[in-house]
């Protein structure tokens, strides 16, 4: 009784991972970002939201709004469920980003966010959270 419930119990969270990864709609994705800022002087504590697109797949779920100044790289990406656990580090002239988030993929709806860390030379360490939502628009162009 107790092997066949330990198989079960197996089986079902196989089965609810699955369902669960179904939920990703890989294609492109339009993404808001509301950031703030903490630990800057003399700049407010609020930027505009930004918004972008990016094609997403199972792959490639972390959201990344692409600044050519920076080289980024995805460190972890992990699902639980039909939420992706992400880092990802970004390189740039002077300064080093490190970023931790989670982003959740309902059917064509997404919603997350990320906290980031950096440091630019002789600078003070500053950090910043960003909220995100987006939403699904269709295969990625070709």
């Amino acid at each position: 009784m107790k092997k066949t419930f330990i198989i079960l119990a197996v089986l079902l969270s196989l089965l609810w991972s699955a369902l669960a990864w179904a939920e990703l709609k890989e294609g492109l994705w339009e993404m808001t970002t509301q950031v703030e800022l903490k630990g800057m002087p003399g700049v407010p504590a609020s930027m505009p939201p930004t918004t972008f697109r990016q094609c997403i797949t199972k792959n490639d779920a972390v959201p990344k709004n692409k600044d050519k100044n920076y080289e980024c790289k995805t460190t972890l990406q992990n699902f639980v469920g039909n939420t992706v656990n992400y880092k990802v580090e970004c390189k740039g002239q002077d300064t080093v980003m490190q970023t931790s988030g989670t982003t959740t993929y309902t059917g064509n709806t997404m919603t997350g966010q990320s906290n980031t860390k950096f440091k630019t030379k002789g600078q003070p360490e500053m950090q910043m959270l960003s909220k995100m939502k987006g939403k699904y628009i269709g295969p990625c162009p070709k």
